[in-house]
């Protein structure tokens, strides 16, 4: 701060001479003036007395000089400069300024960010003294000129970047370049010389905050720290070839069997130039805008023709076999032994239906529990069973479609009333038929 002083005092003594330098060569002109004024005036008859005493005076020039000389500089003097405060911080000038409230608002506003930033409070280590000086104003520091000068006298502090995520505090860093170095390499984890826009997913901001420079974290470990805790975003143009799928269009013919199916047009895939904008979060594309699309050739259709008359294969889906039912019971161990199929009690005569395609395997009397029973082979590795019919609608050998009335419910074989008892049969094993139907 030494510097800082001795610049002021040498342009105000380059003032001071220059001011000086003119003032003197008037002097010279107006003392010759005077000189013949004098000797003017010792030539008059009517003013002896004053003659006298101004030839005296004249005979002596230095007082001449000085009583010419003294107003001249004084009054320019006192014009061109104004009244100031020159501050020292330990004994050493610092600079002048246009009055103490400048020095008191940068001396608080330095100790209340450097208290801010260590959670404590802060005073400045500087012995700081006041005097009154004259000056001309262009030699006065403003408030941000005096604070660097406090700053740079205290030895311990700087104007130092804040890092925050989130409006929380995360780190300190000495300067700009390296609060912005870190989060560039921080950026640098996830983005290309392609990618633009680059930021952070989070509210990311660097403040100037004076502090102590002992409050400065390591970078390294800073780095670590906010890594994890940042996510980059970014967007990239990119051009690329889309390969168009082909629609596979189906054309049902009722004239040929369920196991028919032939290629009418074997289907192509067309092409197309895609320009599109890529949104990433920390290198993983999470949004895609397409800003230009260009069909270099049309996709063409696959037509498949199908039979559709019913042979008795099963769709695989199952409808209700009756309607109007009670759920009596259902697939479980009962009276020693398992109860494999559901129990659905309608009245006597209901109309009993397939609960898919299929081919009529069984329908007779089985003698024993089932009574009048029915089994479908739906040809898929499905079948189905309908027991304790009053009257079997369909016989061995006949192809069923689903939803076709194939018996009427009864009670026959081993029953306690009039019901339908159901069974599902998947590869020959009986398996619960609430997996493949809504039971209530």
């Amino acid at each position: 701060m030494q510097t800082g002083h001795t610049t002021v005092m040498r342009n105000l003594f380059s003032f001071v001479c220059g001011l000086f330098s003119g003032l003197l060569y008037v002097l010279v002109h107006i003392v010759l003036l005077l000189d013949r004024l004098i000797c003017g005036l010792y030539a008059l008859p009517l003013w002896p007395a004053l003659a006298s005493l101004v030839r005296g005076i004249g005979r002596r020039r230095v007082v001449c000089a000085t009583v010419v000389f003294v107003p001249i500089l004084a009054v320019p003097g006192a014009l061109l400069t104004q009244s100031g405060t020159m501050v020292y911080a330990n004994g050493c000038p610092l600079g002048l300024v246009e009055n103490p409230d400048t020095l008191t608002a940068a001396v608080n506003a330095i100790e209340q960010s450097a208290s801010s930033l260590a959670g404590t409070d802060y005073t400045l280590p500087i012995e700081i003294e006041t005097r009154t000086l004259r000056a001309p104003a262009s030699q006065f520091l403003t408030e941000t000129e005096l604070s660097d000068d406090l700053i740079a006298a205290s030895g311990e502090l700087d104007t130092l970047s804040v890092i925050s995520v989130g409006g929380e505090q995360a780190g300190v860093c000495r300067t700009d370049d390296d609060a912005q170095a870190l989060l560039d390499r921080i950026k640098a984890q996830y983005t290309t010389a392609a990618d633009e826009n680059t930021d952070f997913l989070q509210d990311v901001r660097v403040d100037h905050v004076v502090a102590q420079t002992s409050l400065t974290d390591d970078l390294g470990a800073l780095y670590n720290e906010l890594a994890p805790r940042l996510d980059v975003t970014s967007t990239r143009a990119v051009t690329y070839t889309e390969t168009i799928p082909y629609e596979t269009i189906t054309q049902e013919n009722d004239q040929l069997d369920q196991t028919y199916r032939a290629t009418l047009q074997a289907g192509s895939a067309g092409e197309a130039v895609v320009t599109a904008e890529i949104q990433t979060v920390d290198g993983q594309e999470h949004g895609r805008t397409i800003l230009e699309r260009t069909v270099l050739s049309e996709a063409t259709d696959e037509i498949i023709e199908i039979g559709t008359r019913n042979i008795g294969i099963g769709t695989g889906e199952f409808d209700l076999p009756v309607y109007g039912y009670t759920f009596t019971s259902g697939f479980k161990w009962r009276w020693g032994k398992l109860h494999s199929g559901v129990d659905l009690a309608v009245a006597e005569g209901t109309p009993i239906y397939a609960a898919d395609n299929g081919k009529v395997i069984v329908a007779e009397d089985s003698g024993n529990g089932y009574g009048n029973y029915i089994i479908l082979d739906h040809q898929n590795g499905f079948k189905t069973l309908y027991g304790h019919n009053s009257e079997l609608l369909v016989s061995v050998g006949d192809i069923v479609a689903k939803g076709d009335k194939i018996a009427l419910s009864g009670n026959t074989g081993n029953s306690t009333g009039p019901h339908l008892h159901f069974e599902v049969h998947v590869n020959d094993e009986k398996v619960d038929p609430q997996q493949y139907l809504a039971l209530a």
